[in-house]
């Protein structure tokens, strides 16, 4: 397996679970640059010290994370990649059906991004609360495409990782299977779970 040192992440979307990824990524000593088009949303999060300000011009990131709501998702992925904005990309929604066709549809590139799903909020969080052990333990589903390069795959594992979270990962090869499908698996107890 290929691995890469997570020096720098830049996280487009300050609600409760970007802010968190950044507050998890933030305690592990990652530099974590913070963007969001909703300022209040923003100065939350830097308020929270999850983060600092994404200036224009700065060197493109190990990872980007746009943790944007499902339908913005797709629009934030494309101008992110025009910019330049990071080696790798991530999300929240991307291993939903519609969410793939919409980023296919969109015209992004999809070389370098690695689709995912980090687990929702667990019951007993207060609602809205952001929080560094929001992951801890929990399956984080990524689903990376066959030429996508391993140096990628490897900077959003090591994110992952870093969030405390267990990745899940469907077989590469094998059968054509529904993203979906693969989704409800990450839920079920018996499913197959891998530490990054």
């Amino acid at each position: 397996m290929t691995s890469t040192p997570l020096r720098s992440v830049t996280v487009i979307g300050c609600g409760p679970t970007g802010t968190s990824i950044a507050l998890a990524l933030t305690r592990a000593g990652v530099d974590v640059a913070l963007a969001d088009s909703d300022p209040r949303a923003l100065d939350r999060a830097l308020m929270a010290g999850a983060g600092t300000l994404l200036i224009p011009g700065d060197r493109p990131a190990d990872v980007v994370v746009v943790a944007t709501g499902p339908d913005t998702a797709a629009d934030v992925l494309y101008e992110a990649q025009a910019r330049g904005l990071g080696r790798a990309y991530t999300d929240l929604h991307g291993t939903e059906e519609s969410m793939g066709q919409e980023i296919w549809l969109r015209g992004c590139d999809q070389f370098a991004y690695v689709p995912g799903r980090p687990p929702a909020a667990p019951h007993t969080a207060e609602h809205g609360a952001a929080s560094a052990d929001r992951f801890e333990g929990r399956p984080w589903l990524l689903v990376p495409g066959p030429a996508t390069p391993p140096e990628a795959v490897a900077a959003v594992r090591e994110l992952v990782a870093l969030c405390g979270a267990i990745r899940h990962q469907p077989p590469a090869a094998g059968p054509s299977r529904s993203v979906t499908f693969c989704a409800r698996q990450v839920a079920a107890p018996s499913a197959p779970h891998q530490r990054s």
